[in-house]
């Protein structure tokens, strides 16, 4: 049972700006988007806010206002990319802080990518070691 604990990592990340489409929809991204992390086994979604500052070709600064998070975001082999950790969010409402290390990556034409999660500690019935993966989306807020 993969509960959406790991949607706060992608909202402690776990990522947009306000503003302009990319320049160019491989190498820029700035602006203020939607993230949205799905939960394959359960279908059960989070949607958070990210804004993006670009900090050159290839490189943009991301801030998640709803957890303070802010994260440097590579585009490495053709994909958007971050690594993150964050708190375990069990069902039974139990944080686990640190629990989680996240990596995050998404396809700069269609925004769509996946958050690939590791246990770092035991939580939510899982131990160190453990993984799972949730479906990210992005839509760029008009």
């Amino acid at each position: 049972m993969y509960a959406i604990r790991s949607f706060t990592i992608v909202a402690t990340f776990a990522a947009v700006v306000v503003g302009a489409a990319p320049a160019s929809a491989d190498s820029i991204m700035s602006g203020h988007y939607t993230e949205t992390v799905t939960n394959p086994e359960t279908g059960k979604s989070v949607t958070n806010d990210w804004y993006f500052t670009s900090c050159g070709d290839g490189c943009t600064d991301l801030s998640v206002p709803a957890t303070g998070g802010s994260f440097r975001v590579l585009l490495v082999n053709g994909q958007w990319t971050f690594d993150s950790s964050s708190n375990s969010h069990c069902p039974d409402g139990t944080i686990v802080p640190s629990a989680l290390s996240t990596h995050t990556t998404w396809d700069p034409n269609s925004l769509a990518g996946t958050a690939k999660n590791t246990q770092t500690k035991p939580a939510c019935g899982m131990q160190p070691g453990d993984t799972f993966t949730n479906n990210v989306q992005l839509a760029q807020v008009p």
